[in-house]
């Protein structure tokens, strides 16, 4: 009795007949390159390898103060900058503070707020603004502070142990199906950032002793998960005006893990910044001499045809170019594909 064996042609027919057009294609039609957004931080877009992925979670964990939320504005702030149509949800589990998001330079109009700590109103809310294609990126801030509604329906002492974790396990399968776009055609995507906290583990002794809440399930669906932390406070005499952030890849799909960016990010106003700006051009200059884009012999700095005595007057020079910085930032993250 012979059997009738059917060909790739035909599987791939049958299977996009039943569960739509484009759910198998050959390799070669597919874009070569993951689409990133920037996160407005060149050290950090290098870091990621280009920036953060589309259509996929990413998470910014850390300690207090450690520069999450900065981050997230700025990366939406960079986003709105560089497209007028683009737009952000911003899911409120913490207080969201408009002045905070202006100063870092988000366009309010242009990103839609809902303040509930609700985790299941949070999480059906995402995917639904997700499937429908309705906003570019959505940023969850923060995790931690989501409740389930189990949880807010007992009392102070009655346990609710994993609910928060299987509820997220369960987000993070059915967002990956409102997240899918057509492998060869054009549609529109959305980046996902989840802000998260660093939390003890009791009576580890050994290893990492830290862990962050949702349980581990989430780890396995983040694209990437970046580190921040507080490196050391600028100051102006004794008075804190801003802090440097380091940050680092913990996980990271297609580029290098364990890379690392620092940038500096002022919260008040001093020598010529404003409460919400990072210095993005210090940023870049370190980076071209780590790079060797910007040579250095002694004292002296050049940059293809231009030359300047001492760091300083690179930072002078970079400040008031603006078309220089541009084809600056272009070479360097050409670097990334050499």
């Amino acid at each position: 009795m012979s059997t009738t064996f059917e060909t790739i042609e035909e599987i791939v027919s049958s299977v996009n007949k039943k569960f739509g057009e484009d759910v198998m294609v050959k390799g070669s039609r597919i874009s070569e390159k993951l689409p990133r957004i920037t996160t407005g931080v060149l050290a950090f877009d290098m870091m990621l390898g280009g920036g953060w992925p589309v259509n996929q979670w990413s998470e910014i964990v850390g300690d207090e103060s450690s520069g999450k939320t900065a981050i997230a504005y700025k990366t939406i702030a960079a986003n709105q900058a560089l497209d007028p149509k683009w737009t952000a949800l911003w899911v409120a589990a913490e207080e969201y503070v408009p002045e905070y998001a202006e100063a870092i330079g988000v366009d309010l109009d242009r990103l839609w707020v809902v303040e509930t700590n609700m985790m299941e109103h949070a999480y059906d809310l995402i995917i639904k603004t997700i499937d429908n294609r309705a906003v570019d990126c959505v940023v969850l801030d923060s995790l931690p502070a989501l409740i389930p509604n189990n949880e807010w329906d007992k009392d102070m002492q009655e346990f609710s142990v994993g609910l928060g974790a299987r509820l997220t396990g369960k987000f993070f399968r059915k967002s990956a199906k409102a997240q899918r776009r057509s492998l060869i055609l054009e549609e529109r995507g959305c980046t996902g950032l989840i802000v998260n906290q660093w939390r003890q583990k009791i009576g580890v002794m050994w290893g990492d002793p830290r862990t962050t809440p949702g349980g581990l399930a989430k780890n396995f669906s983040y694209f990437t998960r970046v580190e921040v932390k507080k490196d050391e406070w600028l100051k102006e005499g004794k008075q804190a005006v801003g802090q440097t952030i380091k940050g680092r890849t913990i996980k990271n799909k297609t580029y290098k893990p364990q890379q690392q960016a620092v940038v500096d990010f002022y919260f008040a106003d001093y020598g010529g910044f404003h409460m919400g700006d990072f210095d993005t051009v210090k940023d870049m200059i370190n980076i071209a001499i780590a790079c060797e884009v910007i040579t250095r012999a002694g004292a002296f700095y050049s940059y293809k045809d231009d030359k300047w005595q001492g760091k300083e007057k690179v930072l002078e020079a970079l400040r008031a170019d603006l078309s220089l910085q541009d084809e600056l930032r272009d070479e360097l993250m050409g670097t990334l594909s050499e």
